[in-house]
């Protein structure tokens, strides 16, 4: 399975309108789902979050950051380390089932992992 396989597969959890695969530079690798998503704000934005929380996380001697996640009126953003390079960001509508999308991204960047 490729890249663009398994965010084809994970933009099929229910709820889930868009995700992008970003470098920890901001760049964005790959992504998948509505139009209406800026995937090139998504993926500068979710890094600088991420590095952010990496920074208070050392800071705090807590360890790194493994996985974010923030929401919003309209929606929800999580977004998860996938190994020291990347980060796997989701973004999706407001009333989803967190748990269920907290299980698949976590089995998604797994497969991730392995396939970048």
């Amino acid at each position: 399975m490729n890249t663009r396989q398994v965010l084809n597969n994970l933009i099929e959890v229910e709820g889930i309108i868009g995700v992008v695969f970003v470098g920890r530079d901001g760049f964005v690798i790959e992504s998948a789902g509505e139009n209406r998503i800026d995937t090139e704000a998504v993926g500068a934005l979710v890094t600088i979050a991420f590095n952010a929380y990496e920074r208070m996380g050392k800071g705090l001697n807590l360890g790194a950051a493994t996985q974010i996640m923030s929401e919003f009126e309209r929606s929800m953003v999580m977004a998860v380390a996938v190994g020291e390079e990347a980060i796997l960001a989701v973004v999706a509508v407001a009333n989803a089932n967190l748990g269920s999308i907290r299980f698949q991204v976590k089995r998604y960047s797994r497969e991730l992992a392995t396939v970048t």
